[in-house]
């Protein structure tokens, strides 16, 4: 597992593994790095102490929550997964940690 270092700019990289965690400092807007088709990640945010994630830098086309971004669990994880088919990436909040 994979613990991404918080900071103004991060980007969700799955060549850091296929479980990686976030414990937000901020509001944060997460940039991609090195996404092939095909890859994918699982992503387990805390939010801090109520911080949000805005996907624009992604453009993720959301599977669930009737197609937005989840709102983030003020306790413990979030758990998300993204993938990318072609050139888009799309995610899927699957629960609660």
């Amino acid at each position: 597992m994979f613990a991404i270092t918080d900071g103004s700019t991060v980007n969700l990289d799955p060549n850091n593994g296929p479980i990686q965690t976030w414990t937000l400092g901020a509001n944060r807007t997460p940039g991609q790095a090195n996404w092939a088709a095909g890859q994918s990640i699982t992503l387990l945010v805390d939010d801090g102490s109520a911080y949000t994630l805005t996907w624009t830098t992604l453009a993720v086309v959301w599977k669930t929550d009737a197609g937005v971004a989840p709102t983030l669990n003020t306790t413990g994880f979030t758990v998300i997964v993204l993938w990318k088919v072609g050139t888009t990436i799309y995610g899927a909040r699957v629960g609660d940690a």
